[in-house]
């Protein structure tokens, strides 16, 4: 475990404006990353395979009430292939991301899915261990889970979004409960899987304190993986042009970053798209502030704008990103799972 913040401690840095305060807390959670899980940064190839959706979340550009995109599903062999051209080129986990269904026939190819990757892999790399598979296809039982499990998946991924009830409440619409999300992580949690989740920074209500308890939330919740980024409004949702908090949410995400990292230093965090999306010097900034894991977008073109989660979604070319990684003074963790050190740690106890 980390250093022991007081939520007088976590609320000054969050709270400040001083541009000097945010230098050293990043120098500081460079030093921590380096110290706990090493310069390495971990590939995801992230294959977005379908934007359909049961949901109606109200910040989210997917949702269902959303008409205005093309829905599409990849097909599983597609899919496949793009998981053959990961593996290729170096990247030898996958990020499988949608949105949520509850169609069980749906959740089936999901399954198949996975089980024809994890063979299919063993035999390509020839060390036995096929693809690493990392999930984040939302809210399911506690039985589809265990599936998906048996079927090859080790990570999941299943951001909390706001661990403040009420917040919960006013971005998502009343089917979905905050008590169900919290479920579904303690599942995921008694399953085996290694469980990340993590918070959209900026969202209309929010405040400082809000942030305060969403860093404890991780904290309690013994999380091995944290996503999260600034949130992006979105043309076509409830949320846009509501009124956002009065903090910037780029460097606010970069703080909640790095005290994430000093507080949990041997977990796996994401460098979010939406960091790059919002400034370009999204990548190394979110190095610095103790990510270790980066998604390259491995979606075919015909689709990346209908995955629209947010707007204006930036897009780097992977070996762009594995060439700003190293220039960066990082190295690239090529033909490696990048397994949460945290997860590790926490099965021997």
């Amino acid at each position: 475990m980390g250093k022991s913040w007081s939520k007088q401690e976590v609320t000054g840095i969050l709270s400040s404006r001083d541009p000097r305060l945010l230098d050293e807390l990043l120098e500081a959670a460079d030093r921590c990353r380096r110290d706990s899980v090493g310069a390495n940064v971990y590939l995801r190839g992230l294959i977005e395979f379908s934007n359909e959706c049961r949901r109606n979340c109200f910040y989210c550009g997917i949702r269902k009430s959303n008409y205005s995109i093309r829905r599409y599903r990849l097909d599983n062999d597609e899919i496949i292939t793009l998981a053959k051209s990961a593996l290729d080129a170096g990247y030898s986990s996958l990020a499988l991301q949608s949105g949520e269904s509850e169609d069980s026939r749906e959740i089936n190819k999901v399954v198949q899915l996975i089980r024809s990757i994890k063979t299919q892999s063993r035999a390509w790399d020839n060390t036995g261990r096929g693809l690493g598979i990392t999930l984040s296809i939302g809210e399911l039982t506690f039985d589809q889970y265990k599936e998906l499990w048996d079927a090859g998946a080790h990570r999941y991924l299943l951001r909390i979004e706001a661990s403040d009830p009420r917040l919960f409440s006013r971005i998502h619409p009343p089917d979905q409960s905050f008590e169900k999300r919290l479920k579904c992580l303690d599942d995921l949690r008694t399953i085996g899987y290694q469980v990340g989740t993590g918070i959209m920074v900026g969202l209309p209500g929010q405040s400082v304190n809000n942030l305060v308890r969403d860093l404890q939330f991780f904290v309690e919740k013994d999380i091995d993986m944290l996503g999260m980024g600034p949130y992006i409004p979105h043309p076509n949702t409830p949320l846009y042009k509501k009124q956002v908090p009065d903090f910037e949410p780029f460097s606010m995400t970069l703080k909640i970053m790095a005290l994430a990292r000093l507080m949990m230093p041997d977990i796996n965090i994401v460098c979010s798209t939406a960091l790059l999306t919002l400034n370009p010097r999204g990548l190394e900034l979110g190095l610095k502030a103790g990510a270790n894991v980066v998604m390259p977008v491995m979606t075919p073109e015909d689709n990346r704008s209908d995955y629209s989660l947010y707007n204006n979604k930036h897009y780097t070319r992977p070996q762009e990103l594995i060439e700003r990684i190293r220039r960066y003074g990082y190295t690239v963790g090529l033909w490696t799972w990048g397994d949460s050190r945290h997860y590790a740690v926490r099965q021997v106890q």
